[in-house]
C-alpha cells in the first residue's frame, strides 16, 4: 500500500520535472543582432515589435528545382561538423 503511494509520488515528481524542461527547451531563443550593443529601450522595442514576414524568392535560374541544379549531396556527420 505504502509502495503505491511512493510510486505515485515520484510519478507526479518526474512528470513535474519533465513538465519544466519541456518548458524551457519550448523558450525563445531569438538573439537579437546588435554589433555595438543596445539600450534596454531599444531591446525592449525590438522585442515587442512583430516579427516581419519574408517572401520566399520565387524560383528561377540558380534555384534548386526551377534550373535542373541539384543541391549538393552532404553526409549528416559533416553537416554537424559546421
Amino acid at each position: 500500500m505504502q509502495g503505491a503511494t511512493l510510486l505515485a509520488k515520484e510519478n507526479k515528481e518526474l512528470r513535474a520535472a519533465h513538465e519544466k524542461q519541456k518548458q524551457k527547451r519550448a523558450r525563445s531563443k531569438r538573439q537579437i543582432p546588435a554589433e555595438e550593443g543596445l539600450s534596454v529601450q531599444e531591446a525592449s522595442q525590438l522585442l515587442t515589435e512583430p516579427v516581419e514576414a519574408f517572401e520566399a524568392p520565387t524560383p528561377g535560374p540558380g534555384i534548386y528545382g526551377e534550373s535542373g541544379l541539384q543541391p549538393p549531396e552532404q553526409k549528416i556527420s559533416e553537416a554537424w561538423d559546421k
